[in-house]
């Protein structure tokens, strides 16, 4: 391995960690660390005075050019988009803190969905990487007083679509084990007691699969959902395996019919209730075997 190389692959997971925030898209941020790499490979290493900054704001840039392009496809894209969900491990490089953050969940990066690509890029910077406003002003071309509103009005915008009272680890277990067998025995009341009186259900199916056309709202609406979706599986006879997981450095479920893996749900909560419900159904984004062989525990049902 040429110094280059080894340089690049000590970076690598940072890399990663900030294409995969911008874009919510696993493939199209391996594509963005692949097209830095080969930057970096035509690069001078002896006009490189800090490769770290060089390589995140080359990195960047190029998130910056496809988020571009990105949201004008997604403005056509078929019901609501959510991110990909992926699996992280903790790595062994010193930036490997950045693989657990809550800037990775489902429920974050479909928040960043609603800021520009600059404000995504302004918001990620400083947030996640703690980049001095200079430094975000080099790399998105803009000056530092304007990163500096920038990053107020992402933070802003984020923090007010975030839980007033977010659930501890235990409480959000507890929310999850109680949802998933209220729904299972089609326990209408049950779903009700533990859904927030406006809570949301966004599920993306991409237009390859049965989905929502649009977010459901309302405890009942969801409820009664859930309970068509149950009734369904039992009268079809469908044989479910149900797997509690981590993915997005949250907890959720992975939902197999028949074996294959259909569904990707992961719930955001308040302390003692569920408010957003992410169901990711769309069989491109569900494709990667890390995920179909994670789990923390399984139940069959048939």
């Amino acid at each position: 391995m040429n110094e280059k190389t080894q340089v690049f692959e000590q970076h690598r997971n940072t890399l990663e960690g900030l294409a995969y925030r911008m874009l919510g898209s696993l493939s199209e941020a391996q594509d963005a660390v692949q097209e830095t790499y080969l930057k970096w490979h035509q690069q001078n290493l002896d006009s490189v005075t800090n490769q770290r900054a060089w390589l995140v704001t080359v990195c960047t840039r190029i998130c910056l050019n496809q988020l571009k392009l990105a949201y004008k496809q997604r403005e056509v894209y078929t019901g609501e988009w959510l991110p990909e969900p992926i699996l992280h491990c903790d790595g062994n490089n010193t930036d490997a803190q950045l693989d657990r953050d809550e800037t990775l969940t489902i429920a974050l990066l479909h928040v960043l969905e609603k800021l520009t690509p600059v404000e995504r890029a302004v918001f990620i910077l400083r947030e996640v990487f703690e980049l001095d406003f200079s430094e975000i002003a080099a790399i998105v071309d803009k000056t530092s007083a304007n990163c500096r509103q920038l990053a107020v009005r992402s933070r802003k915008h984020v923090q007010s679509l975030r839980p007033r009272f977010s659930a501890t680890e235990q409480e959000h277990q507890a929310l999850i084990d109680q949802f998933i067998k209220a729904a299972q025995s089609c326990d209408i009341n049950g779903l009700i007691s533990v859904l927030k009186k406006d809570v949301e259900l966004y599920s993306d199916g991409g237009g390859k699969v049965e989905a929502l056309p649009a977010v459901l709202r309302g405890r009942q609406s969801v409820a009664e959902f859930f309970v068509r979706v149950f009734r369904d599986y039992q009268r079809e006879s469908t044989a479910l395996n149900i797997k509690f997981t981590r993915f997005n450095e949250a907890l959720g479920l992975l939902i197999f019919e028949h074996g294959n893996l259909t569904t990707a749900l992961t719930v955001e909560c308040e302390s003692d209730c569920i408010c957003r419900i992410f169901a990711v159904r769309n069989p491109s984004k569900l494709n990667h075997k890390a995920l179909e062989n994670s789990s923390l525990g399984t139940s069959n049902f048939q």
